[in-house]
């Protein structure tokens, strides 16, 4: 595992970049797992900068999503599909046949997770996971627990990541998410986790320490990288 300090969250985004643009040149047709949200939003932007400057450099990479809320009306903008469609999909013009995502306007939550799970055992090891990271240490929405899933599976939020601003302007209230587990994450040949915004440092502190703690309000940046 390297861990890499970073100044501000354009270092930790370039970091990032140069991570996932050195793996697909290596393998041009690897599996790239993204994350929603704002930590890696600056890595999906020079990946953009990257198809602007050579567009066949991302024509043959294969994309899973991360995760996606359950229970969120049809085309809402809090949605994890909406957020890597605009900030990286369309950008870099990444089609259905190489997108494996959760349906987020899924009637049986379970079902889509099971689809899900078999796909990815088709196409799978990921080559490269993005994540972030939660107040409460949660990775994906695997929050903190006693046993953690090991593959895809219907994840119920805990209270802190309830209580989240975005999650109170969401409109709807929303108990559950769709996620890949923890043993999906840990076969990826390389991991990439972005550590950026208030309250993550003491959720970093408790990674390194293999524990859980709350309540800590400091900007922080960093990028995590695990190879596997």
């Amino acid at each position: 595992m390297n861990i890499h300090y970073c100044p501000d969250f354009d270092h930790m985004s370039q970091k990032g970049a140069d991570l996932v643009h050195l793996a697909i040149a290596k393998k041009p047709n690897l599996l790239f797992c993204a994350a929603s949200g704002g930590s890696p939003s600056g890595l999906y932007k020079l990946m953009v900068k990257k198809h602007h400057s050579n567009s066949e450099f991302f024509n043959r990479i294969h994309v899973v999503k991360l995760d996606e809320w359950v229970g969120l009306p049809e085309n809402s903008e809090f949605s994890s599909e909406i957020d890597i469609q605009q900030k990286l999909l369309q950008q870099i013009e990444i089609p259905s046949e190489r997108y494996l995502a959760f349906n987020a306007q899924t009637k049986n939550p379970k079902a889509e997770c099971e689809r899900v799970q078999e796909s990815l055992g088709k196409i799978g090891p990921i080559d490269i996971c993005i994540l972030g990271i939660g107040q409460n240490g949660h990775i994906a929405l695997n929050e903190p627990a006693k046993y953690l899933s090991v593959d895809c599976h219907v994840a119920k939020l805990s209270e802190t990541t309830l209580s989240s601003g975005m999650i109170q302007n969401v409109g709807v209230p929303l108990e559950e998410g769709m996620t890949l587990g923890i043993g999906n994450i840990l076969r990826s040949k390389m991991v990439i986790l972005l550590i950026a915004g208030k309250g993550k440092e003491k959720a970093l502190k408790a990674l390194l320490k293999k524990r859980l703690l709350h309540n800590y309000q400091p900007l922080c940046y960093g990028c995590i990288q695990m190879c596997m």
